[in-house]
């Protein structure tokens, strides 16, 4: 039985470890450890943060995600008929607008400076990529294809703030503001789930 549990684990672990692309990066040095710096604990979840992120790094995180939703969203008024999907575009205009000014405003008072990490870099470039996916979607297609697309989105950050920023945030004001963006991530996943139907 206990052999049984740990080969489980040790599947989980790889099963995570290729769903997440822990091999990116395992080369690069990790940074040494500080005061304060100690491994976060393990999420209710059960997962552990793959690298440790810096509070610079989670912030980044926070705006690339919320850059990318403006920017499908603008998409969405130029290209949709559909006023239901218009109107999600524009609560995701909105309130993500809200989100990037309210973190540009709060690490600039606590001088949090932002910084990239490969998990950025690779939001950065899946936002990029559904962007152009939805620039060449047709009339016909387009509602479908964003509502997928933020349904899709919206679940992915969500199990990524819950599992890997808010277990490795140090700053309490980032924390709060973490704990924002996970209600209003939730809440879009629950309106863009609602369009599908």
């Amino acid at each position: 039985m206990r052999v049984l549990n740990l080969n489980v684990v040790l599947m989980l672990g790889l099963g995570v470890c290729a769903w997440s692309g822990c091999s990116k990066g395992a080369d690069e040095p990790k940074p040494a450890a500080s005061q304060g710096n100690e491994a976060p604990p393990v999420p209710a979840t059960g997962t552990v943060p793959l690298t440790k992120l810096s509070d610079g790094q989670i912030a980044q995180i926070l705006a690339t995600v919320d850059k990318a939703e403006i920017e499908q969203g603008e998409l969405a008024l130029e290209k949709s008929t559909d006023a239901g999907v218009r109107g999600f575009a524009n609560h995701m205009i909105e309130q993500h607008t809200a989100a990037k000014e309210t973190g540009a405003r709060q690490a600039s008072q606590g001088g949090l400076k932002l910084a990239s990490s490969p998990k950025a870099e690779e939001l950065q470039v899946k936002g990029s990529k559904m962007l152009e996916q939805l620039k060449a979607a047709d009339a016909k297609n387009f509602d479908v294809t964003y509502v997928q697309a933020q349904v899709d989105q919206h679940a992915e950050v969500l199990t990524m703030i819950t599992d890997q920023l808010q277990p490795a945030v140090e700053d309490a004001t980032l924390r709060d503001q973490l704990q924002s963006a996970r209600a209003m991530v939730s809440e879009h996943l629950d309106k863009a789930k609602q369009l599908q139907k």
